[in-house]
Formats: structure tokens, C-alpha cells, sequence
């Protein structure tokens, strides 16, 4: 076997995967630097620091938008090496470059043991914990301070080294195609990259999701009947709550842009799917009651609330994300009027993707807003 360290940038062997080179120590290990296309060779039986220190000439604070290697180059560089043993980022790690080319790497490479790497709302559950020596963190902290100081300052916050980015236990889990995809689309949540899984978010498996999304169907009938006339969703992602809504037979307009998760929503019974986007709703959106179920979370304009078309919004939301944003705006105008504020589901902590993580689900509030002397 070939040990290979496949890291975004050289500072990341020491800072993450220094373990390798000490259970290697006797073998050459082969680093590939994603955003150089560097392919660099630690020789086996060499002492620690210097097998660190050749990796020194590689250091470079910038290079932070430089184009990543393809699934398929790495895999180019991987079958140049006889049986390649892997390690690399994981793809759900919160430095949203790193998480995709782990995510890359394990494509390639078909699996690979992961570094727990930086996330604070998710964590993966370690199959290995390598507790390191006093002399090996000072060998890492070492080669920080004489060649990746300038990231201690780092203007960028992927880049910056901060003292819970120098582990003194490095974790790993070992990850197959299919559970990394689905981690990096979790961890990718606010981004369009979330839909390149189906139902990234378990809401069809998640005891948690099911009960808050079957919680939020019933706030929404409680306040605008099916007879009552269309509910326009507002970033309905792939569904789940819509078909809900249809079961219940409301006429839905789903408004999603992006194009995978509203190719989806089109085959939804009841449903009918358009491009737009808040900004797009509020110059020529149709009337009926709007529901923005769990999507600001974007820095949306929140004035945009009072050009829609609509006497009737309702808010569902976490709590935190409610209280600091949301409710501020709410207090802050007088065109809109608090019908009812209630819990939707409570905090939760719950493992994801078979079990490999687990994160705590932050909760759902429901806001009502009326306008108009609409009831109330």
C-alpha cells in the first residue's frame, strides 16, 4: 500500500494529518496539494521535521481562489501510485473549499479515511483517534510558527490557524462515495451544491424532520384554507412540505430557483413549480397566502415582505435565527401585524447519514403576520 495525503493546502498535512506521517514513518508518503497540482514525496525513515520541512516551500497564504482538481484529475494522479491508501479532508468539513475537494478526493479514490477537520454544527463520529506525542505537537506547532505564521493572521477565515485548528487528537472516518456526497451536501446546506443529493437534509427518514414538517402543515391550515385560494411557497427546495400541502389539497406555487430541486418539485402532484426568488415574487408574484417555511437564512431583504402580494405571511423559523433578525424587522415597522407566535418543534439532537454524524436540529418557531384587517 501507498500511503497518499491529499490535502488543499501543504500547511494542512501538519496541522491535520501528522498522525500519517508517524504511523508511516518508515514509508514514503505522497502528498497531493490540491491548489498547486504539487505532487510531493516525504521519504520514509527521515526524522519528522524534516519530512514537515519540505513541505515549507509549498506554503502560500493566497492562492484561496485557486481552481480545485477535478474528481477526475485526482483520480489521474492516484493511478500513477501502486494501491493508494488515502487520507483527506472531509467532505463535511465547515471550510467549504476543503469539504469539496475531500469530497473530490473520496470520488476519486472510491474511499478514504477522513479527517474530522473544522465544523462546528455537525460532527462525524471518529472510527480513529490518534492521540499525539508531546514531541509531535511541537513538531506541528513548530513548523506553524517558522513557516505558516502569516495565517495565524489570516484575513481569510478558512486559512486562518486558530488554536482548535491545531488538534493534539486527530480524528478520522473512513468514508465510501455515496455517505460523503450525501455529508457534503448536508454541511452545503445554504448553498445550491445541496441539491446534488436527493433529500439532503433526511427529511423523509428523520424523526425529527417528519414531526417538524408535519407540525407546519397543520399551522398552515389552521390559518389559510384550501378553499381559501393558492399558497405560495417560498423556497420550497425539493418539496417536502409541499406534497404535504397537496395531500391537503391546496393549490401550491412553489417558487424555487434552483433548477434541481424545482425539476423535482414539477413531478409533485398539485404543484405548480416557477424560478422565482423572493425579489422576483415581490414585483409580480400571485396573491394568496405566503409561507417562507425555514429559507431566510440567505441575508434576504426583508422589506421585500411588503411588496408581496399578500395580506397573509406565514414565518416558520429557528428560534435564534427568528429572534435576531426577524423580529427586529418585525419591531422596527408597523405595516405588519403579530397574529401568533408558537413553537413548531423543540431542539433535537440527532445522528445523520446512517449514523456516520450527528447534529442538534435547532428547532422551528412560527411567526404569523397579518395585514389589512385580515382575521386574525
Amino acid at each position: 500500500m501507498t500511503p497518499v495525503v491529499a490535502v488543499l493546502h501543504s500547511e494542512d498535512v501538519a496541522l491535520d494529518f501528522l498522525s500519517v506521517l508517524t504511523r508511516h514513518a518508515a514509508d514514503d508518503v505522497h502528498v497531493l496539494i490540491g491548489t498547486q497540482a504539487e505532487h510531493v514525496v516525504l521519504p520514509g525513515g527521515t526524522p519528522l521535521a524534516e519530512r514537515l520541512a519540505l513541505l515549507a516551500p509549498y506554503v502560500d497564504p493566497g492562492r484561496n481562489t485557486a481552481p480545485l482538481p477535478t474528481p477526475d484529475t485526482v483520480a489521474d494522479r492516484l493511478r500513477e501510485l501502486p494501491e493508494p491508501q488515502v487520507w483527506t479532508h472531509s467532505p463535511a468539513d465547515h471550510r467549504a473549499r476543503r469539504a469539496r475537494y475531500g469530497r473530490s478526493v473520496v470520488q476519486a479514490a472510491g474511499t478514504a479515511a477522513c479527517a474530522v477537520g473544522d465544523n462546528p454544527h455537525l460532527q462525524l463520529v471518529a472510527e480513529r483517534a490518534e492521540a499525539l506525542a508531546g514531541a509531535e505537537v511541537a513538531a506541528k506547532v513548530g513548523f506553524v510558527v517558522a513557516h505558516a505564521g502569516a495565517l495565524l493572521n489570516s484575513r481569510v477565515p478558512d486559512r486562518l490557524v486558530t488554536t482548535e485548528r491545531v488538534p493534539a487528537v486527530e480524528r478520522f472516518a473512513r468514508l465510501e462515495r455515496e455517505p460523503a456526497d450525501r455529508l457534503y451536501a448536508l454541511t452545503a446546506s445554504l448553498s445550491d451544491d445541496a441539491a446534488q443529493v436527493t433529500d439532503p437534509w433526511e427529511f423523509e427518514t428523520s424523526a425529527y424532520e417528519v414531526a417538524r414538517l408535519d407540525a407546519t402543515a397543520a399551522w398552515v391550515a389552521r390559518w389559510w384554507f384550501p378553499g381559501d385560494g393558492p399558497l405560495v411557497e417560498v423556497g420550497p427546495c425539493e418539496g417536502a412540505l409541499s406534497r404535504r400541502l397537496a395531500d391537503k389539497g391546496y393549490t401550491v406555487h412553489a417558487a424555487e430557483p434552483n433548477p434541481a430541486f424545482r425539476a423535482r418539485l414539477e413531478t409533485v402532484p398539485g404543484v405548480l413549480a416557477t424560478p422565482d426568488g423572493l425579489e422576483e415574487l415581490a414585483k409580480a408574484g400571485p396573491s394568496g397566502a405566503y409561507l417562507l417555511s425555514e429559507m431566510l437564512y440567505y441575508g434576504q431583504d426583508l422589506d421585500l415582505l411588503h411588496r408581496l402580494p399578500t395580506d397573509l405571511l406565514l414565518i416558520s423559523l429557528a428560534a435564534e435565527r427568528l429572534n435576531d433578525t426577524v423580529w427586529p424587522w418585525v419591531r422596527e415597522q408597523s405595516e405588519w401585524t403579530v397574529a401568533e407566535r408558537c413553537e413548531l418543534a423543540a431542539p433535537a439532537l440527532e445522528f445523520v447519514c446512517d449514523g456516520r454524524a450527528y447534529l442538534r436540529k435547532r428547532g422551528s418557531r412560527g411567526l404569523v403576520l397579518t395585514r389589512g384587517g385580515r382575521r386574525a
